[in-house]
């Protein structure tokens, strides 16, 4: 049209405005009986004392049930109110609906009386879902919602064929999965902005009081901490979480019951293959809470793989028989459990931050089921007050000594140490022949080794050019600082 309104766009402003008329009161047209017959007065004829009683004019019980319509004014076409999705169908010049149609296949899928509400996209899961029984399937027994199967693509095919259209097999998955995503649920933020907080505090103790952890600073802080990351990963996904709780105990102390009843069945997960891999990106997805049973394994791995994976916020894959790449918002919080059995387990010292280590003791499984609803509402309260998932200054401390006490010593330590006695200053290679390794065996992972026991030392790191030579020294700072003449003539 010359205003640039299109014929959708008509069609949407009369089915939005156009309304039935009816007339102002005191104006109704009124039926009078006259010698017998039925006759329409004027709109302001009064009724007269002589003649009979005036009946208001009502539609009849059969004009009442008639469902109301809609035409295309292009086409002609009517059909009912409820079927108005059928007005956006593709038609050809002769106004017969394209059986070819992508859009046409949409609509059906999505509108038609059998399937409306029928394909959803979880978008926790990342995957389509059947949230009512498609009439396709004939199972008798109780149907629940489940996800949509390889199967269902093809019946989806046999349906559309069926109603005249002709859709191609290659194309109905993404063509669903457009459909599902018109209509998105994320049963994980459903879950937390349905709570509500009686009131109680009951986060601050948590870990004392459910897994009977000693009571102190310490578990009250990452206690806290802990639940509110959770929180923040699942109502803001993708947000910062890089650091790990781990449950201490022997076997059978119950640690993983803990973790399934806290986070729930449907969040929960306890394998992961190895970090980094691709297919520990995809176990990852709709996955809340996330338990590395094995922590011996996981912090033997090489120290800079653990600190990527774990402060990862985005995972980047491509999910089996997709086309594309896609990036998906980190949702899932780790949590470690083992049984250290009085060994250190955490190797790196700058790594071990991220780890909060937490040994347990009577797991009280009712009272942590019983509360749990509770103990996730206080946590979104103190999310939403905005209180921080991340250890704040005044914790650090009482965060690291707990920390250290699980740090493995590296075995060179018990050589250097002995070496560094009484000196302000020493070279690498000094350490290096102390350790019985020749110039010639030095690569990469010895430097890096002894430079990070020199730092968990105290020890500063520099690098002396002079008389030609370039090497690595370590001084000792609490010695304080030297002049350049004083240092020792290798």
């Amino acid at each position: 049209m010359r205003d640039g309104w299109t014929q959708s766009d008509l069609d949407s402003f009369m089915r939005a405005t156009v309304r039935p008329w009816t007339p102002p009161d005191g104006e109704r047209p009124v039926v009078v009986e006259e010698r017998g017959e039925r006759v329409a007065s004027p709109v302001s004829a009064a009724p007269v004392a002589s003649q009979a009683p005036v009946r208001e004019l009502r539609p009849t019980q059969q004009e009442q049930e008639q469902p109301a319509t809609v035409t295309d004014i292009r086409t002609r076409r009517t059909v009912a109110a409820d079927d108005a999705w059928m007005m956006d169908l593709v038609c050809n010049d002769e106004g017969k609906v394209k059986p070819g149609a992508t859009k046409n296949w949409a609509l059906f899928l999505e509108n038609h009386p059998e399937l409306v509400g029928t394909f959803v996209w979880d978008a926790f899961k990342l995957r389509v879902m059947l949230m009512r029984k498609p009439p396709w399937d004939w199972q008798k027994n109780h149907w629940e919602p489940r996800p949509v199967t390889d199967r269902d693509y093809s019946e989806a095919v046999m349906w559309l064929e069926a109603r005249h259209m002709t859709p191609k097999a290659s194309n109905i998955a993404a063509v669903i999965q457009t459909v599902a995503e018109h209509h998105p649920s994320d049963r994980l933020v459903d879950y937390l902005d349905g709570l509500t907080w009686d009131g109680t505090a009951r986060v601050g103790t948590w870990l004392s009081y459910y897994l009977g952890i000693e009571d102190g600073d310490y578990p009250r802080a990452v206690g806290m901490r802990w639940l509110i990351s959770s929180v923040a990963r699942g109502l803001q996904p993708g947000c910062k979480v890089d650091t790990m709780p781990i449950l201490e105990g022997p076997q059978g102390a119950r640690k993983s019951t803990a973790l399934r009843v806290i986070y729930g069945d449907e969040f929960f997960a306890d394998e992961l293959s190895d970090i980094g891999s691709k297919d520990a990106m995809m176990e990852m997805q709709g996955v809340w809470g996330l338990e590395i049973q094995e922590m011996h394994r996981f912090s033997a791995a090489e120290t800079n793989q653990v600190k990527k994976f774990l402060t990862r916020q985005t995972d980047r894959f491509r999910p089996p028989y997709g086309r594309s790449v896609i990036e998906a918002p980190r949702r899932v919080v780790l949590a470690g459990t083992i049984n250290p059995e009085g060994n250190a387990y955490l190797r790196d010292p700058t790594g071990a931050r991220r780890f909060w280590p937490l040994t347990v003791g009577r797991i009280d499984i009712d009272a942590l089921a019983a509360d749990r609803d509770q103990l996730w509402a206080e946590a979104v309260s103190l999310y939403r007050a905005k209180t921080p998932w991340w250890v704040q200054e005044n914790e650090l401390a009482a965060v690291e000594a707990e920390q250290e006490k699980r740090t493995d010593v590296d075995v060179w330590v018990d050589i250097i140490v002995p070496v560094l006695a009484g000196k302000k200053s020493i070279s690498q290679m000094e350490i290096f022949d102390k350790l019985g390794i020749q110039s010639r065996e030095v690569d990469h992972r010895h430097s890096t080794r002894v430079g990070r026991i020199m730092k968990r030392l105290g020890w500063i790191s520099a690098r002396e050019r002079s008389h030609g030579e370039d090497r690595v020294v370590f001084r000792n700072p609490s010695v304080g600082a030297q002049r350049q003449e004083e240092l020792p003539n290798w």
